[in-house]
């Protein structure tokens, strides 16, 4: 049994009632012994959420009010004996939510929104911004961004990048798996990505339409390298970027985690980016 995995589960406001989010966030936070953070997302294709009528009237100039009304309730369920509310889109009389959270305040909260309106949100309301960038550059250049955000509302927050290792012992190697990915890519589905972000006339959709035609993958920045490469690039965005936390992605999540305990984790100790384990 593990002491030290923690569990992030997805949510979409529109789908879920506050009250109904908060009774079953506490649930999974007292079973996981108060390690649960939730991630909070608006919806990218909002299509799939008009089919099945949830979406309230001008959603998707609205979304970010919508969840930090939302999330504001949530957690006064989860920190209060009685909540009354009357706001916008929810009304609670006397709603009660016990046993609240182990987490103090409440289980922690993430977002991946990088829009203007993202990056606001999770500044006032967040505890980690989830942001991509095709280079450390670019991924220092919003870290630092978010961060001043939260810095104006009197908060901190902390933030996390993706990476999508292709690792081989060496970069010609790793190199060569990646062209293979590629070109065994699924050009329609792509295309239906882009078709469908087409419809969001916000800046950050643009961006990742741009990210669709440039990338293969949609899970983050691709790593191709051997384990030396991957601890260099992690050091850099670390160091460099200001990234609090890494998530990787594995195209072969059994064989990419193994190469990374075995080779990629000793590197990164060396450069103590990690603390040595037993």
């Amino acid at each position: 049994m593990t002491s030290r995995i923690g569990i992030i589960a997805t949510i979409q406001p529109v789908l879920f009632p506050p009250a109904v989010a908060a009774k079953m966030a506490a649930t999974i936070d007292d079973l996981s012994d108060g390690r649960l953070g939730l991630n909070i997302v608006t919806g990218a294709f909002l299509d799939e959420y008009e089919q099945m009528g949830v979406l309230p009237p001008d959603y998707a100039r609205n979304r970010y009010r919508y969840a930090e009304e939302w999330i504001r309730v949530v957690k006064r369920l989860w920190s209060e004996e009685s909540v009354t509310f009357d706001g916008e889109w929810f009304h609670l009389k006397d709603c009660r939510s016990l046993p609240h959270p182990r987490q103090k305040p409440h289980p922690f909260i993430v977002c991946a929104g990088t829009s203007d309106e993202g990056f606001r949100f999770t500044a006032k309301e967040g505890d980690y911004s989830f942001i991509g960038g095709i280079s450390v550059a670019a991924t220092k250049q919003m870290s630092q961004r978010v961060k001043t955000i939260a810095a104006e509302h009197g908060r901190t927050v902390k933030t996390a990048t993706t990476l999508l290792p292709i690792l081989a012992e060496t970069d010609a190697a790793a190199e060569q798996r990646w062209k293979h990915y590629q070109d065994g890519v699924d050009t329609e589905a792509l295309a239906e990505i882009a078709r469908q972000l087409g419809r969001d006339t916000r800046a950050s959709a643009n961006d990742k339409i741009a990210k669709t035609r440039t990338f293969v993958s949609f899970a983050g920045r691709p790593v191709p390298g051997s384990p030396a490469t991957l601890a260099a690039v992690m050091e850099e965005l670390a160091v460099e970027a200001a990234s609090d936390s890494i998530q990787l992605l594995f195209p072969d999540y059994i064989e990419g985690l193994r190469t990374f305990h075995a080779e990629v984790m000793p590197l990164l100790q060396k450069r103590e980016l990690l603390a040595a384990h037993s």
